[in-house]
Protein backbone atom coordinates (compact mmCIF):
# COMPACT_ATOMS: atom_id res chain seq x y z
CA UNK A 1 0.00 0.00 0.00
CA UNK A 2 1.25 3.37 -0.89
CA UNK A 3 0.26 6.25 1.42
CA UNK A 4 -0.32 9.81 0.02
CA UNK A 5 0.39 12.43 2.42
CA UNK A 6 -0.93 15.94 1.68
CA UNK A 7 -3.68 19.01 2.18
CA UNK A 8 -7.22 18.62 0.27
CA UNK A 9 -9.36 20.92 -0.57
CA UNK A 10 -12.41 20.98 -2.74
CA UNK A 11 -12.87 22.64 -6.54
CA UNK A 12 -16.57 23.64 -6.81
CA UNK A 13 -17.79 22.08 -10.16
CA UNK A 14 -21.49 23.42 -10.24
CA UNK A 15 -23.68 22.69 -7.37
CA UNK A 16 -20.93 19.70 -5.95
CA UNK A 17 -17.35 19.75 -5.16
CA UNK A 18 -14.34 17.78 -6.64
CA UNK A 19 -10.82 17.30 -5.82
CA UNK A 20 -8.72 20.01 -5.77
CA UNK A 21 -4.52 19.96 -5.02
CA UNK A 22 -1.82 18.60 -6.23
CA UNK A 23 -1.35 14.92 -3.57
CA UNK A 24 -5.60 14.11 -4.79
CA UNK A 25 -3.94 14.23 -8.53
CA UNK A 26 -1.37 11.32 -7.36
CA UNK A 27 -2.89 9.10 -5.15
CA UNK A 28 -5.43 9.00 -8.24
CA UNK A 29 -2.84 8.05 -10.18
CA UNK A 30 -1.35 5.49 -8.51
CA UNK A 31 -4.83 4.38 -7.84
CA UNK A 32 -5.34 4.12 -11.38
CA UNK A 33 -2.32 2.38 -11.90
CA UNK A 34 -3.79 -0.38 -9.77
CA UNK A 35 -2.46 0.39 -6.15
CA UNK A 36 -4.18 0.06 -3.28
CA UNK A 37 -3.23 4.18 -1.84
CA UNK A 38 -4.47 5.78 1.54
CA UNK A 39 -4.62 9.14 1.86
CA UNK A 40 -3.83 11.35 4.34
CA UNK A 41 -4.81 14.75 5.03
CA UNK A 42 -6.97 17.34 7.40
CA UNK A 43 -10.74 18.26 6.74
CA UNK A 44 -13.29 19.81 8.10
CA UNK A 45 -16.67 18.18 8.67
CA UNK A 46 -18.70 19.80 6.48
CA UNK A 47 -20.18 19.47 3.42
CA UNK A 48 -16.95 20.32 1.10
CA UNK A 49 -15.36 17.52 3.45
CA UNK A 50 -17.98 15.07 3.44
CA UNK A 51 -17.81 15.44 -0.94
CA UNK A 52 -14.17 15.15 -0.88
CA UNK A 53 -14.42 11.94 0.76
CA UNK A 54 -16.91 10.63 -1.64
CA UNK A 55 -14.71 11.34 -4.43
CA UNK A 56 -11.80 9.81 -2.95
CA UNK A 57 -13.79 6.43 -2.12
CA UNK A 58 -14.74 6.89 -6.29
CA UNK A 59 -11.29 6.87 -7.12
CA UNK A 60 -10.84 3.92 -4.73
CA UNK A 61 -8.29 5.97 -2.42
CA UNK A 62 -8.98 4.76 0.91
CA UNK A 63 -9.69 7.53 3.31
CA UNK A 64 -9.56 6.23 6.97
CA UNK A 65 -6.43 8.17 8.03
CA UNK A 66 -7.87 11.61 7.46
CA UNK A 67 -8.01 14.12 10.47
CA UNK A 68 -11.98 15.14 10.35
CA UNK A 69 -11.67 18.78 12.09
CA UNK A 70 -15.14 19.91 12.98
CA UNK A 71 -14.15 23.57 14.24
CA UNK A 72 -12.22 24.48 11.23
CA UNK A 73 -13.86 24.39 7.32
CA UNK A 74 -12.51 22.37 4.99
CA UNK A 75 -10.59 24.39 2.20
CA UNK A 76 -12.47 25.26 -0.67
CA UNK A 77 -10.77 26.91 -4.37
CA UNK A 78 -8.48 29.22 -3.05
CA UNK A 79 -8.83 29.11 0.47
CA UNK A 80 -5.94 28.11 2.38
CA UNK A 81 -5.96 24.03 2.97
CA UNK A 82 -5.46 23.18 6.58
CA UNK A 83 -2.08 21.99 7.23
CA UNK A 84 -0.84 18.70 9.29
CA UNK A 85 1.03 19.01 11.93
CA UNK A 86 3.30 16.53 13.56
CA UNK A 87 0.94 15.77 15.96
CA UNK A 88 -1.95 15.36 13.20
CA UNK A 89 0.51 12.71 11.56
CA UNK A 90 1.25 10.97 14.29
CA UNK A 91 -2.63 9.84 15.03
CA UNK A 92 -3.03 9.27 11.61
CA UNK A 93 -0.19 7.30 10.72
CA UNK A 94 -1.68 4.72 13.67
CA UNK A 95 -4.49 3.96 11.55
CA UNK A 96 -2.61 2.17 9.27
CA UNK A 97 -1.11 -0.76 10.08
CA UNK A 98 1.33 -1.85 6.75
CA UNK A 99 2.47 0.13 4.04
CA UNK A 100 5.39 0.40 1.84
CA UNK A 101 5.45 3.60 0.04
CA UNK A 102 4.88 7.16 1.77
CA UNK A 103 4.38 10.16 -0.25
CA UNK A 104 4.33 13.32 1.80
CA UNK A 105 3.45 16.71 -0.45
CA UNK A 106 4.92 20.14 -0.19
CA UNK A 107 5.62 19.26 4.20
CA UNK A 108 4.69 22.27 6.08
CA UNK A 109 7.74 22.01 8.19
CA UNK A 110 10.88 19.40 8.86
CA UNK A 111 8.52 18.37 12.26
CA UNK A 112 6.45 17.07 9.97
CA UNK A 113 9.05 15.57 7.59
CA UNK A 114 10.82 13.88 10.87
CA UNK A 115 7.51 12.19 12.05
CA UNK A 116 6.97 10.59 8.63
CA UNK A 117 10.73 9.80 8.45
CA UNK A 118 10.31 8.06 11.32
CA UNK A 119 7.00 6.36 10.68
CA UNK A 120 8.97 4.93 7.23
CA UNK A 121 11.76 3.51 9.10
CA UNK A 122 9.60 1.45 11.64
CA UNK A 123 7.76 -0.25 8.63
CA UNK A 124 10.42 -0.10 6.63
CA UNK A 125 8.97 2.10 3.42
CA UNK A 126 10.62 4.37 1.22
CA UNK A 127 9.62 8.07 1.48
CA UNK A 128 9.70 10.31 -1.41
CA UNK A 129 9.02 13.69 -0.49
CA UNK A 130 8.14 16.53 -3.29
CA UNK A 131 8.77 20.83 -3.21
CA UNK A 132 7.65 23.25 -4.95
CA UNK A 133 10.66 24.83 -7.23
CA UNK A 134 12.05 27.64 -5.45
CA UNK A 135 11.45 26.96 -1.78
CA UNK A 136 14.08 25.78 0.77
CA UNK A 137 14.75 21.61 0.78
CA UNK A 138 13.75 19.64 3.93
CA UNK A 139 17.16 19.85 5.63
CA UNK A 140 16.07 16.70 7.82
CA UNK A 141 16.36 14.79 4.50
CA UNK A 142 20.03 14.39 4.73
CA UNK A 143 20.24 10.87 6.38
CA UNK A 144 18.09 7.70 6.82
CA UNK A 145 17.88 5.68 9.64
CA UNK A 146 16.92 2.21 10.44
CA UNK A 147 16.45 0.03 8.01
CA UNK A 148 14.16 2.30 5.87
CA UNK A 149 15.83 3.41 2.28
CA UNK A 150 17.19 6.70 2.16
CA UNK A 151 14.30 9.38 1.68
CA UNK A 152 14.14 10.82 -2.04
CA UNK A 153 13.27 14.72 -2.26
CA UNK A 154 11.39 15.83 -5.62
CA UNK A 155 11.23 19.09 -7.52
CA UNK A 156 7.73 20.16 -8.53
CA UNK A 157 8.41 23.02 -11.16
CA UNK A 158 5.69 25.64 -11.68
CA UNK A 159 3.13 25.21 -13.96
CA UNK A 160 1.46 21.22 -15.14
CA UNK A 161 3.20 18.69 -12.67
CA UNK A 162 2.05 16.01 -15.20
CA UNK A 163 5.44 15.19 -16.11
CA UNK A 164 6.57 14.79 -12.16
CA UNK A 165 3.38 13.19 -11.43
CA UNK A 166 4.22 10.24 -13.69
CA UNK A 167 7.75 10.39 -11.91
CA UNK A 168 6.28 9.75 -8.73
CA UNK A 169 3.82 7.08 -9.88
CA UNK A 170 6.84 5.26 -11.53
CA UNK A 171 8.85 6.09 -8.17
CA UNK A 172 6.25 4.57 -5.93
CA UNK A 173 4.80 1.52 -7.57
CA UNK A 174 6.73 -1.46 -6.18
CA UNK A 175 9.12 -3.40 -8.10
CA UNK A 176 7.24 -5.87 -10.49
CA UNK A 177 8.21 -8.85 -11.93
CA UNK A 178 7.91 -8.93 -15.37
CA UNK A 179 5.73 -11.73 -16.39
CA UNK A 180 7.89 -15.17 -17.79
CA UNK A 181 8.13 -15.30 -21.72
Amino acid sequence: MIVVIGTLSARAEGSAFGLGDYSATVAIALAAAGEPVEMVSKIGVDAAGEALITKLAAAGIGHVALIRDGTLATAVEGADSLEMDAADLQLALRYLTSFNAVLLVDPADDSVVTTVMDACTYVGARLVVTRPEGSTPAGVLQGARGDAPPPLEVVRPAGDPAAVTELLVALLLPDRESPAT
